[in-house]
């Protein structure tokens, strides 16, 4: 990056200023030789987060590619209430594909639970159908 080597130029020349303020007497050339190289010191810092930072989004983009490309590529058709995936035994759950991509087999209810649906989500205890 043209920044990074920039400030790395930049407290270079810090250090040779410091080494001529050693045979200056003046005060205020001193001074301003010790905030020049406090402002810079700031710079290389927030430089270095702003790098982390942008690695950081950079995953995170990769991160939701690999999502958005799972979910278009396995598809899930909508069958009894829950999902099903081409090529899978089973139905799966829609709260926990739809929040998390997770594929989790429902099982069935059976006796009095049946009045609250057909199948039981054993992660996200959703009651689908």
């Amino acid at each position: 990056m043209d920044v990074i080597a920039s400030l790395q130029s930049a407290i270079e020349i810090v250090g040779k200023l410091r080494a001529l303020s050693k045979k200056i007497e003046d005060a205020d050339f001193k001074i301003l030789v010790a905030d020049l190289s406090v402002e810079l010191a700031d710079a290389k810092l927030e430089t270095a987060n702003l790098k982390i930072a942008l690695a950081e989004a950079l995953e995170e983009n990769e991160s939701q590619k690999k999502i958005i490309n799972q979910r278009s590529s396995q598809a899930p058709k909508l069958s009894d209430g829950a999902y099903a995936f081409d090529g899978e035994d089973g139905l799966f759950c829609t709260a926990c594909f739809d929040t998390k991509s997770l594929k989790v087999r429902v099982s069935s209810l059976s006796g009095a639970f049946r009045t609250f649906g057909k199948w039981s989500c054993p992660s996200c205890k959703a009651t689908l159908g």
